[in-house]
C-alpha cells in the first residue's frame, strides 16, 4: 500500500493548519484514503518528542484499517496519508519535524523512507502580507485570538530569522514538493506530477485558500416528474416549481448579490391581507414600508425566514401574477394593488438588502437539466465594470454536466412502485449499501463523487459567492464535503426542497450555516 506524508511548512500564519484540514477532507472524500493529521506542537514538550512522533507515524501506517466492516469497506483506496502541520510555528522550531531548514527537510525525507517506508511531500506556503485579503485574514485571526493589532506580524519577523525556504538552486530537487505562492495565484511543483495521486494533490492544493467562501445550494424547483413520483428524466418545472423560480430570483438578487442576511418570503391569505394595516408601517424619513408587530403566525416564519420588526417590504406578488412587483410607498396603495379576495406573497429583507447596491461579484452554476435552467430563468442579468475596464457578468450562468442528477439507468422515468414490481429486491440492495449501489446501467454515489472532483476544486478556489442549483444526490455530496461529513453518511442528508442552504467559512473562524425556506410547499408525492 502507498504511504505518503505531507508536511506543511512556511512562515507563521500562512493557514497551514487550514490547508492540512482541507487536504485531509479531500483525500478521504474523493479518493477514499485513510488520512490522519499530526500536530507537531503536540510532541514539542514531550521527552523524545521527535522519536514519539516517528513511532506514531509508524503505528498509523502499520495499524489495522480504521474503516468499519461493511459494504463500504470494499470501496477503500489502497493507501494511507499522514499530514504534518503546526498550530504554533514559532514554538515548533526545536522539533526536527518542523521542516524549517534544508537539513531538517532532508532528515525528514530520509527517516520516513528508511523507518516507515513512506514518501515525503513538502508543501510550502509563501504569502505576500501586503494584499488586501491577507490583511483582512490577519485582522480576523488577531480578533479571534484576542491579540492586539500588529502582534502577529511581529511573530512572523522573528520566525523568518530561522526559516529557510525550499531552495531553487537544485540542492533540493530530489525532494517532492509543492510551493504555493499567494495560495492559488502561483504553484510550483517538483517530483509531483509523475503519479496520479501526486498530480491530484498538487492540483487541489493549488486551488485552496484560507479566505472567505460563500456557497449557496438549492435544489431545482418541483418538476413534472416529481409530481407523479418519477425518478430521473429531464422534465420541465411544474407550477409550484415555476413559483419557486420567481422567489429564488428575488433571493439571489437580495441575499447573494447585496449580501443581506435576513430574507423572508411569506404568503398571506385573503383574510390576512385585511390585517396588513396592523402589520405594516411607513418608513420614517424614507419611502417604503416596514414590518411592524408580530408575524409569527405566518407559515414559514422561522430562523432567517422570519419577518421581524423593522424589516423592509421590497416586493409583492398577487395571486395569479407571473412576477414580483416593487412595493408601493403606502399601505393603502399596496391594498389597492392586491385587490379584494386574493392572497399575496411578500418579500421582506434587512436594510442592506433593501437599499444597498451589489456588494459582491457573484457566480451561478447549474446542471444541464431543463428544470435547473428554468429554475434560474428569472435571475436578473447585469454587467459590472471592474477596474481596468473588465466587465463581470453578475450571476453569469454556467451549465455543467458533472452537476447532473445521478443517472438511474434502466429506471429512468419510472415510479418507485413500478421499480418495485420489476425488481422487488432492488430497494433492499440499495439500503444495504447506499453509497455503492449502482442503478442497472446507471450510476452510484461513487460515480457522482468521481465527476464532482473537478467541480469541488473550482469551488475551493473561488472567493466570490457561488450559487449552485442542482439535484439531491449532487447537493448531498457537496454539502457533506464542505461540512466535513463522511461520504458514507451523504445519502442520508436532507437537502430541503424549495429552500436555499448557505455555507460560509474561512480559515480563521467557524463555519456558518443558514437555511432559507422560500416555498411554496412541494406536492406530497
Amino acid at each position: 500500500r502507498e504511504r505518503l506524508v505531507a508536511s506543511m511548512i512556511g512562515l507563521p500564519l500562512r493557514g497551514k493548519a487550514h490547508m492540512a484540514r482541507r487536504l485531509k477532507r479531500y483525500l478521504e472524500f474523493f479518493h477514499g484514503f485513510q488520512v490522519k493529521l499530526f500536530d507537531v506542537n503536540d510532541y514539542v514538550d514531550k521527552a523524545d518528542g521527535d522519536k514519539r512522533l516517528l513511532e506514531d507515524l509508524r503505528e498509523f501506517f502499520e495499524g489495522r484499517d480504521s474503516q468499519p466492516a461493511g459494504p463500504s469497506r470494499k470501496h477503500m483506496a489502497s493507501g494511507r496519508f499522514a499530514v504534518l502541520y503546526v498550530t504554533d510555528t514559532y514554538e515548533a522550531l526545536p522539533s526536527m519535524w518542523s521542516g524549517h531548514s534544508k537539513w531538517r527537510r532532508r532528515w525528514m525525507a530520509n527517516i520516513l523512507e528508511e523507518e516507515v517506508k513512506a514518501h515525503a511531500i513538502f508543501v510550502e506556503i509563501q504569502v505576500d502580507d501586503s494584499s488586501t485579503h491577507r490583511q483582512e485574514y490577519m485582522d480576523r485571526l488577531e480578533r479571534s485570538r484576542g491579540l492586539p493589532p500588529g502582534s502577529l506580524a511581529a511573530n512572523i519577523v522573528m520566525y523568518s530569522q530561522h526559516y529557510v525556504t525550499i531552495q531553487g538552486d537544485g540542492s533540493e530537487d530530489d525532494l517532492a514538493y509543492v510551493k504555493l505562492i499567494n495560495y492559488n495565484r502561483k504553484v510550483v511543483t517538483n517530483n509531483m506530477m509523475q503519479t496520479f495521486l501526486g498530480s491530484r494533490v498538487a492540483r487541489f492544493l493549488g486551488n485552496v485558500h484560507p479566505y472567505s467562501h460563500h456557497l449557496y445550494l438549492s435544489r431545482c424547483g418541483e418538476s413534472e416528474y416529481h409530481v407523479v413520483d418519477k425518478i430521473g428524466g429531464d422534465s420541465e418545472l411544474a407550477p409550484r416549481g415555476r413559483e419557486f423560480a420567481l422567489r429564488l430570483a428575488e433571493f439571489a438578487d437580495t441575499v447573494i448579490c447585496r449580501q443581506a442576511t435576513n430574507f423572508a418570503c411569506v404568503t398571506l391569505s385573503s383574510w390576512q391581507v385585511v390585517e396588513l394595516p396592523k402589520r405594516l408601517r411607513a418608513a420614517p424619513g424614507a419611502p417604503g414600508l416596514l414590518a411592524s408587530g408580530r408575524w409569527d403566525d405566518v407559515p414559514g416564519a422561522v430562523e432567517h425566514n422570519a419577518v421581524s420588526e423593522g424589516m423592509h417590504l421590497t416586493k409583492f406578488q398577487v395571486e395569479g401574477s407571473p412576477r414580483f412587483d416593487d412595493c408601493p410607498p403606502s399601505v393603502p396603495a399596496l391594498l389597492k394593488a392586491i385587490g379584494s379576495g386574493r392572497s399575496v406573497t411578500l418579500v421582506f429583507t434587512d436594510t442592506r438588502g433593501a437599499t444597498g447596491e451589489d456588494a459582491a461579484l457573484c457566480r451561478l452554476w447549474t446542471s444541464t437539466a431543463i428544470r435547473a435552467k428554468q429554475t434560474v430563468a428569472h435571475f436578473k442579468k447585469r454587467n459590472i465594470t471592474l477596474s481596468g475596464g473588465k466587465v463581470w457578468a453578475q450571476l453569469g450562468h454556467r451549465e455543467y454536466r458533472n452537476l447532473n442528477e445521478m443517472y438511474a439507468g434502466e429506471y429512468e422515468g419510472l415510479t418507485s412502485e413500478e421499480i418495485a414490481v420489476r425488481q422487488p429486491k432492488e430497494a433492499e440492495l440499495r439500503d444495504k449499501d447506499k453509497l455503492g449501489y449502482r442503478y442497472p446501467r446507471g450510476e452510484s454515489y461513487y460515480d457522482v463523487i468521481a465527476r464532482l472532483d473537478d467541480a469541488i476544486q473550482s469551488v475551493e478556489s473561488y472567493q466570490e459567492p457561488l450559487m449552485i442549483v442542482a439535484h439531491p444526490a449532487v447537493l448531498k455530496l457537496i454539502y457533506a464535503y464542505v461540512k466535513g461529513i463522511p461520504r458514507e453518511q451523504a445519502p442520508d442528508i436532507d437537502i430541503p426542497p424549495h429552500s436555499v442552504v448557505y455555507l460560509g467559512h474561512d480559515g480563521a473562524s467557524e463555519m456558518v450555516e443558514r437555511n432559507y425556506v422560500l416555498g411554496p410547499p412541494r406536492s406530497a408525492a
